[in-house]
């Protein structure tokens, strides 16, 4: 049934979110102008294309991203007093299967660049650490187990580590980790995460009366320079960037109509 459920969720989100989304409508459209609405069917695709061409763009790109990355600052330093947190919690973002050379699962570049901000806090805080993530696919280990493993040899982290092993999304990490954390009598927590997917994560985290320091890395475009001439030029990368942050507003979008009443579960 689990299985089930997030081959569906996985399924909705492609089509829902670009690439995906544009085929649909450009299909829409060609079947539109077959069917002798060529006005209407010609629009559509047109329109398709143009989306499909800005998405690709680093302008169009910044259009999406900015906004999620740029809700929470980075953390300037630990927090201290009676609001400072009692555990880091760092959610994983997919692994990779094993290398050729090697016989242990590892992380991807995203779940290494967030392990190395938790490493780090870990180090300047000596707080607990909790690797939230589930087995990515059937016969994997837990991404947990593969993000204290990364933790233990790879960082160098001496705190204790709490792998919470069953989650499968975002609204899973939240839940699943609060769970674990309640059981330790902990309801502030950082949060690390990738600065796009952090305004979905605290959103989930924080409807599970969890109090949330956001610990936001993994930043995907470069700031420092300005938009230029080859700024509207397409790339894939830019795509990919696109698709990811219209997925972080499709979960917000679905988040909301939880807390309307609107559809049902997480």
């Amino acid at each position: 049934m689990l299985l089930r459920y997030t081959t569906v969720l996985t399924l909705a989100s492609a089509l829902l979110q670009p690439p995906g989304l544009l085929f649909v409508l450009a299909a829409i459209g060609w079947s539109a102008e077959t069917m002798g609405w060529r006005y209407f069917g010609r629009v559509l695709i047109l329109l398709t294309l143009g989306t499909l061409y800005f998405f690709s763009t680093a302008v169009g790109a910044k259009l999406l991203l900015l906004p999620l990355e740029d809700r929470y600052p980075p953390l300037a330093k630990p927090v201290g007093g009676s609001e400072a947190p009692g555990a880091i919690v760092v959610l994983g973002g997919g692994e990779v299967m094993r290398s050729p050379e090697s016989t242990q699962e590892t992380a991807n570049a995203r779940t290494l660049v967030r392990l190395m901000a938790a490493a780090q806090l870990a180090k300047q805080t000596g707080l607990p650490i909790v690797p939230s993530g589930g087995a990515p696919r059937l016969g994997a280990p837990p991404e947990a187990v593969t993000m204290e493993h990364i933790l233990r040899q790879d960082f160098g982290v001496p705190s204790t580590i709490w792998p919470e092993t069953q989650s499968y999304n975002t609204a899973a990490n939240a839940a699943d980790s609060a769970a674990l954390l309640v059981g330790h009598n902990i309801h502030q927590v950082y949060l690390v995460t990738s600065a796009l997917h952090m305004p979905r994560a605290v959103a989930w985290f924080r409807h599970a009366d969890l109090n949330v320091t956001p610990v936001p890395t993994d930043y995907r475009l470069d700031r420092v320079s300005g938009l230029r001439l080859d700024s509207w030029l397409p790339r894939a990368i830019y795509l990919e960037i696109s698709s990811e942050a219209s997925h972080e507003y499709l979960g917000l979008f679905w988040l909301w109509m939880q807390e309307q009443g609107i559809g049902g579960g997480h």
